[in-house]
């Protein structure tokens, strides 16, 4: 076997073991109430799963094999071939902010694409109060249809599955309460 085909195979097989080791971790645990909790959960997973979790096929924990492998201590984020899982935090990391950049990307699109090319004409006779204010009402008559219909699809969900919809509740309110 080549060094390509055995870096893939090994590739494959810690994806697997990692698989393996997230399922066993998280197997009878309860999903976390707040994101301090699932942050201290997958700090718990980082560690068991290095230092603790013995591989199935080694016998050895992904610290010992990269001991074994490279003989040293291996650094907090190794950047060598190994079965270390790499953590940190990145603490810049903004989903909020990431969902309002991909949501204005998506409207520029729409926009550019749609309604620029069926107002154009119109705007030009416009002053720029009228524009911001034509504007403004189409914006506002967009978010009210997408509001009937996340509204109208959350209904259907409801009526399809009563349970998962009563649960699906619970957690929004428990949300709610505690931010």
């Amino acid at each position: 076997m080549n060094d390509k085909n055995k870096q893939i195979n090994n590739a494959i097989k810690s994806m697997s073991e990692f698989e393996m080791a997230w399922q066993e971790f998280f197997k009878n645990k309860p999903r976390p109430k707040n994101d301090e909790e699932e942050r201290k959960e997958q700090e718990e997973f980082y560690h068991w799963y290095n230092y603790v979790r013995k591989q199935s096929d080694t016998g050895k924990t992904p610290v010992e094999m990269y001991k074994e492998i490279y003989g040293k201590e291996p650094p907090k984020n190794p950047t060598e071939m190994s079965r270390m899982m790499n953590f940190e935090w990145d603490e810049d990391y903004n989903e909020d902010q990431l969902i309002v950049d991909e949501a204005v990307k998506e409207a520029d699109e729409i926009f550019e694409k749609e309604i620029w090319k069926e107002v154009k004409e119109e705007m030009k006779e416009l002053n720029r109060k009228e524009a911001c204010k034509s504007m403004f009402s189409l914006g506002f008559l967009t978010y009210m249809k997408v509001m009937d219909e996340q509204v109208e699809d959350f209904e259907n969900k409801a009526k399809r599955n009563p349970k998962e919809f009563e649960e699906a509740l619970k957690r929004f309110k428990e949300n709610i309460t505690e931010n």
